[in-house]
């Protein structure tokens, strides 16, 4: 509340109605002076500026050192700027430290992103290899111990093919070690002999015993006139036996890595590459690749992944590929990532001197407060002595004479039996007093009512006090048998007297309508407890038990029919005795608790709290039915979702559990719901906004109820337009695949192998789309090319069944059969007699 003088009137003025009815002034205590006279000084009116001049120099002579203020202000000082230097202090250091324990998981985390995805191609490119190897043998052809033409025309045409498959194969070297003959992609020279070949760095690998036949290089020579190294994928053939040749896959390296570790990546760090033996294979600056002499090879050495930090200003980390043994490291500066708490250590800087100011000034003011009823008895106590001195011209006494006091104890022991005289002085300002609280009755009233329903104005002992007080204050209050009636006013959206933007102002001003408009129909006190609430203590006659309802339901009716405005109100138990007020109030909070069941704009009488208590049980939580509303989620059923949230509902009326516990279950189950979507790869802001669910909108089990199934249908509807995009990728992917591939003895799981899917999936999806099956979708594109040969007569059936994949002729015969109705010599029969009767009918009209 705000009260027109401050809360300083109120700590002046209680302390004195105190004493006054209590009847302490009869007693000269030193208490009783040391309470009263800092009020008395306050409220002291001005004096001729003779008498203050007076006042003054008394002061100055009774009391040499004033030294107990000083000794409070430093002590409390001190303490608070070593608290506040040690608190900053450590709170810079921790987050330092987390600081670079969270950047090296970071950048572990982004190495093994940069590995796995250098992976994926350099897998790609073992497969390339594996796939020529079975397609040479398919191919290679020897006549008189060379090698024939037409295997040496398509050898070479697999390996331009195989090229261009990947962006970072540079060229593609297939190699026969008996013929001493190397077969290249490189377009200034496609054949040669081994021993005259440029690019000669290989061959010492390739006969060289290895445990496996997929060898790695890096850092050999290219034989290239520029001199520049290369890396190269060796796969040595045969995978059994003696080798001789090998399929050398030359890589376009530093595209690679610009491609991937250029996009994935630290910003705040540089990468480097290393090859097995140490060598560097990429960096993204010169300063990185200059600092490979200051790296710690042994721990570099070790496998799997790391970190440390050296000596000087570097924190490295690194990752090991179990596939190349390359290493992935990563040099982020210690100074960069102390960079970062610069803002820290200003705002913590900023912060500190902001608590140390505060802190210094509390302490002042703390001092003050505790040096002010010290001050006011001395400033009183020379008020006194000084009009008791006389003026120059009246001659001075025998006791104007006596020495100042070492201190503001001393002084108050001698001055103590001149104090005693000033009961008379007191007693003229009792009545002052009692005008100035007059003046400001009802802010001490509101202030008195509130403590006295949190207990703060009750005590065993204050029984003739409390009389006193309703008594001073004119309250109409019977605790002999009471109820209290606490209103919650809800705002509705459409009243624009809560929404506009004095809002807050007008509605404290609607609530004081109210209370003044209410306030002569109830045999009681309203007041204000705090912007929503509206506190009535109203006293309830012998045989009228139902008249806190009644007034209840009055009150309701009224501010809906007449301001449109809903309220809920919380009624307390008949109390009797000012001690049951505390708890009186808390029955009807615990009341209005209950608005989350029993809707908004009801009355709820703690009679069914105390009932729904019974059966209250410590914590549940529906493990079983979030799984299955998970189930349901992740399978897109949404009208189960909605059935399983209507029977959590029913679950949390029936076992009555707390507000406490229902919203605590609403925030699991909802984080539940929100980790399924996050889990499936969706973007929680995109589903939701940036506010996905919040408490204070959700007031009542049917709000909770609303939010989930609104969560459940925009997950549903996210992922289902999901599902519909990721299908048509994955159709087009495996339909370019096979479009290009249906001639290498594809099969529905290499399909599936290469979009990333299961082959159930991928045959489910196709047949979905095109109504037939992956096996006979290969099957029509093989007889569709063979169709195409079988035109042109120079194609024998064996060359037909190698381009179209197919190596037994006769299991050719009947499946083309099959598929046309013709065999292969039957339809070339067929489609030669129709180009003879085509050029028979072209002939007449030509002449």
């Amino acid at each position: 509340m705000f009260f027109p003088f401050g809360a300083d009137l109120w700590l002046l003025c209680y302390p004195i109605f105190r004493m006054f009815f209590a009847s302490r002034l009869s007693a000269p205590s030193i208490y009783a002076i040391i309470c009263v006279v800092p009020c008395l000084v306050s409220a002291q009116p001005c004096k001729r500026y003779q008498t203050r001049r007076r006042v003054r120099m008394s002061g100055r002579q009774l009391i040499r050192n004033r030294s107990l203020f000083v000794k409070l202000l430093l002590s409390m000082t001190a303490i608070v700027i070593v608290t506040v230097i040690l608190i900053s202090s450590i709170t810079y250091m921790i987050s330092a430290d987390t600081n670079i324990q969270n950047s090296i998981e970071y950048n572990k985390s982004i190495l093994e992103q940069q590995r796995e995805l250098i992976h994926k191609e350099l897998h790609a490119m073992k497969n390339i290899a594996s796939s020529m190897m079975m397609t040479q043998s398919y191919l290679y052809h020897t006549i008189n111990d060379k090698l024939s033409v037409a295997s040496l025309i398509d050898l070479s045409r697999v390996l331009e093919e195989q090229q261009k498959l990947s962006p970072y194969i540079d060229s593609i070297y297939l190699a026969y070690g008996k013929l001493d003959l190397v077969l290249t992609s490189r377009p200034d020279m496609k054949t040669s002999s081994l021993s005259s070949f440029s690019d000669r760095s290989w061959l010492p690998e390739m006969s060289q015993e290895t445990g496996s036949r997929t060898v790695w290089l890096t850092d050999r020579s290219s034989g290239t006139a520029q001199g520049k190294l290369a890396t190269s994928l060796m796969q040595k053939m045969p995978l059994i036996g003696p080798v001789e040749g090998a399929i050398l896959i030359n890589l376009k390296l530093d595209a690679l890595f610009k491609d991937y570790l250029g996009h994935y990546r630290n910003k705040k760090g540089t990468t480097l590459v290393l090859g097995p033996l140490g060598e560097l294979l990429y960096s993204e600056t010169d300063e990185a690749a200059a600092l490979i002499s200051q790296l710690d090879t042994e721990a570099l050495s070790s496998p799997g992944n790391g970190s440390y930090e050296d000596d000087s200003r570097w924190i490295v980390t690194y990752t090991t590929s179990d596939l190349t043994g390359w290493k992935f490291v990563n040099l982020t500066e210690r100074s960069v990532l102390l960079q970062g708490l610069n803002r820290i250590k200003m705002l913590v800087i900023a912060v500190s001197g902001l608590y140390v100011t505060a802190a210094v000034l509390l302490s002042f003011y703390i001092s003050q407060r505790l040096y002010r009823p010290l001050k006011g008895v001395l400033a009183y106590i020379s008020g006194s002595n000084a009009a008791s001195v006389p003026s120059p011209g009246e001659g001075a006494g025998p006791e104007s004479a006596s020495p100042p006091a070492a201190d503001e104890a001393s002084f108050i022991r001698q001055s103590f039996e001149r104090l005693r005289h000033s009961r008379e002085a007191i007693l003229s300002e009792k009545e002052r007093m009692e005008t100035l609280l007059g003046a400001n009755r009802s802010a001490i009233k509101e202030k008195y009512l509130s403590d006295l329903i949190k207990g703060r104005a009750v005590s065993p002992q204050s029984g003739e006090q409390e009389k006193d007080a309703s008594e001073l204050l004119g309250l109409k209050l019977d605790f002999a048998r009471f109820a209290i009636l606490t209103v919650e006013l809800e705002e509705l959206e459409e009243q624009a007297l809560l929404n506009d933007s004095t809002g807050k102002l007008r509605f404290h001003l609607f609530q004081y309508g109210l209370i003044e408009e209410f306030g002569a129909e109830i045999e009681g006190e309203i007041f204000a407890r705090d912007d929503e609430r509206i506190v009535i203590i109203h006293a309830v006659p012998s045989g009228q038990d139902e008249l806190p309802a009644e007034l209840a339901r009055k009150l309701q009716l009224h501010m809906e029919s007449r301001y449109g405005i809903t309220a809920t109100i919380g009624i307390s138990r008949i109390s009797s005795g000012v001690q049951s007020v505390q708890s009186a109030y808390e029955e009807s909070i615990e009341a209005l608790s209950l608005k989350m069941y029993v809707g908004k704009g009801e009355i709820v009488p703690y009679a069914i709290v105390s009932s729904w208590k019974q059966d209250e049980q410590t914590y549940f939580y529906p493990y079983e039915l979030e799984t299955k509303l998970l189930q349901a989620l992740l399978q897109l059923n949404e009208e189960e979702c909605a059935a399983i949230i209507g029977r959590i509902t029913q679950e949390v009326t029936a076992r009555k559990l707390g507000k406490a516990n229902v919203q605590q279950l609403f925030f699991q189950l909802s984080g539940e719901i929100v980790k399924t979507l996050v889990q499936t790869g969706g973007d929680m802001t995109i589903v939701f906004g940036d506010r996905p669910f919040v408490l204070s909108g959700i007031q009542t089990l049917r709000d909770m109820e609303t939010r989930l199934l609104e969560m459940c249908a925009q997950i549903i509807e996210h992922n289902r337009e999901k599902r519909l995009k990721l299908n048509d990728v994955t159709l087009q992917l495996a339909t370019e695949f096979m479009d290009k591939n249906y001639n290498n003895n594809i099969t529905i799981e290499t399909v599936a192998e290469h979009v990333q899917r299961s082959t159930s999936f991928l045959s489910r999806i196709f047949k979905e789309a095109t109504g037939t099956t992956i096996n006979d979708h290969l099957i029509h594109l093989r007889i569709k090319r063979a169709c195409e040969l079988l035109r042109q007569p120079k194609y024998s059936l064996e060359d037909i069944c190698r381009e179209i994949g197919y190596s037994n002729v006769s299991y050719f015969n009947k499946l083309f059969k099959s598929r046309t109705g013709h065999t292969p010599g039957q339809y070339r029969l067929l489609q030669s007699a129709d180009r003879i009767a085509e050029a028979s009918r072209e002939e007449p009209e030509s002449m």
